[in-house]
């Protein structure tokens, strides 16, 4: 049969201390809880992004020159001035591409357009004499259900033709003119979030700077362009209150443990620990000059034995014998012996709780 373990006797008040003090330990933290969870005080709402998206685009193109003596290449990769009187057809790539930061319903639309314009420089003012406009590519609308829309489209730019009709603007009119053509794509898309209508609108261009002697290629079009964002109120992470959560969470935990150590671990020693050492410390009080502590416990092996029930009797045994009264104590089992040895024989006794 397994032995019981002695349970550890503490002091009553102590051990009552130790309770109300885990007990109160619980309290506070369990309204720092209900503080944490319930109160409108410790939320703090900040605007949220629920939906953006971002408008990115790149365009490409070759520019094929009229047979020369001069420019030998078919063909001439963008990035470089053009001689205006040899450019012929322009192939050109067009790319977009919408990035969302989730999935939904998007409809969207785009064409490609094409715009030439003539302007006419007086007193230092810029001054609009034609624009003509046509249709490279025409309307065109799809469905999509994602968080990316990409549109990828080429077409051959007959800008030859374009700067035949500069050319004869200015030799009829006798008038030097500054001119471009812009290739314009222009995107819509549409999606509802949050029962919002979310509409981004987006005109990428690539343009011809006509010159009389040269042509550049530009874009006044950003790679991005400012797209529109749904927000919301949401609850703003409080790393103070999470804090006091898990702090709170742990010393109720604890507590609890604690509380069950004690109830099971412990007893109560108030009463007898008490009469114990009252009865002990007057003992050695009233009779400490005939009392000699030894550090171990008195052997009595070979000798005879007289257990008395009453300290007095030690105390007469003493005086008849002219011996000490030996003392021997226990602390940890709260356990003394008085002795006195005479004529082979101990006379003992013992304290004990």
């Amino acid at each position: 049969m397994k032995k019981q373990r002695k349970k550890v006797r503490i002091r009553k008040t102590l051990r009552t201390a130790y309770i109300v003090i885990l007990l109160a330990v619980i309290v506070i933290s369990l309204f720092n809880l209900y503080d944490t969870f319930n109160s409108e005080n410790n939320s703090k709402y900040i605007k949220a992004n629920v939906y953006e998206y971002t408008n990115n685009y790149k365009y490409s193109y070759d520019v094929n020159v009229i047979e020369n003596e001069y420019v030998t290449e078919a063909n001439i990769e963008n990035g470089n001035a053009y001689i205006t009187e040899l450019i012929d057809i322009v192939p050109i790539n067009l790319t977009y591409v919408y990035n969302a930061n989730q999935t939904s319903d998007i409809t969207y639309t785009y064409q490609i357009t094409g715009k030439l314009e003539g302007t006419y420089s007086k007193d230092g003012e810029e001054q609009k004499i034609f624009e003509h406009k046509e249709i490279l590519f025409p309307m065109k609308e799809n469905v999509i259900s994602s968080d990316t829309v990409e549109i990828n489209e080429s077409l051959n730019l007959d800008l030859k033709s374009k700067i035949e009709m500069i050319k004869s603007f200015q030799q009829d009119l006798s008038m030097q003119i500054n001119a471009k053509y812009t290739v314009l794509l222009e995107v819509v898309t549409k999606t509802d979030i949050m029962e919002k209508e979310v509409i981004n609108v987006y005109s990428p261009d690539v343009v011809f700077e006509i010159g009389s002697k040269t042509t550049k290629v530009t874009t006044s079009t950003e790679e991005t362009a400012k797209p529109e964002v749904v927000t919301r109120m949401v609850e703003e992470e409080n790393e103070f209150s999470q804090l006091k959560v898990g702090i709170s969470s742990v010393a109720i935990v604890i507590s609890i443990i604690l509380i069950i150590l004690i109830f099971v671990k412990t007893e109560n020693n108030n009463v007898v620990r008490n009469e114990y050492k009252l009865e002990l410390n007057k003992i050695l009080k009233d009779c400490g000059e005939k009392i000699v502590e030894v550090n171990s416990r008195i052997s009595i092996d070979g000798q005879g034995l007289v257990d008395v029930k009453e300290f007095e009797e030690i105390i007469k045994v003493s005086e008849e014998l002219f011996k000490p009264i030996l003392y021997w104590n226990d602390e940890i089992n709260e356990e003394s012996w008085f002795c006195v040895i005479g004529n082979n024989i101990i006379y003992r006794y013992i304290l004990k709780r």
